[in-house]
């Protein structure tokens, strides 16, 4: 398994937050995929601030697999450890998508089940990643993205 940090992850791009109780940003969060990520393999995409948490979450994808068949596909999930920790350790839930094949014609989803909405808030900023299960058959390059509405509390 690799840990692939996008550029907010490695703190080369600002983040913005929620300024006071009840408010909500969104933040969309993108990045590019050069070449195909191995199964296993772990994007750390997005930021959940501290006492943040979670209100709607939208994922969107480029067709990143070209074969009549494609197979790629990805949960996207809260991290272990700290926001921006480069350790190969840390894991992936999938509470927000398990086993999305948006990345496969290239389209736009929302989370269908009650738990991605009932997440909490932590005392701690926290990642949200995006761990390949299945590898491109044909793997094109291209970006995957997640826009985050995150409310203060």
């Amino acid at each position: 398994m690799a840990l692939i940090q996008s550029k907010y992850a490695k703190g080369t791009e600002a983040l913005c937050y929620p300024s006071t109780a009840g408010e909500v940003v969104a933040i969309r969060f993108s990045h590019q995929l050069a070449a195909n990520p191995a199964v296993g393999d772990i994007l750390e995409l997005a930021c959940i601030p501290s006492n943040c948490r979670v209100a709607e979450i939208i994922a969107d994808s480029d067709d990143l697999d070209s074969n009549g068949v494609p197979t790629i596909a990805f949960d996207v999930g809260i991290m272990s450890g700290t926001f921006g920790e480069e350790n190969q350790a840390r894991t992936c839930g999938n509470e927000f998508f398990a086993g999305s094949t948006i990345a496969q014609n290239g389209v736009a989803a929302r989370p269908l089940t009650k738990g991605a909405y009932r997440t909490s808030s932590a005392n701690n900023d926290r990642s949200i990643g995006v761990k390949f299960t299945a590898a491109a058959a044909t793997f094109v390059a291209g970006q995957i993205g997640l826009t985050v509405f995150l409310v203060s509390e």
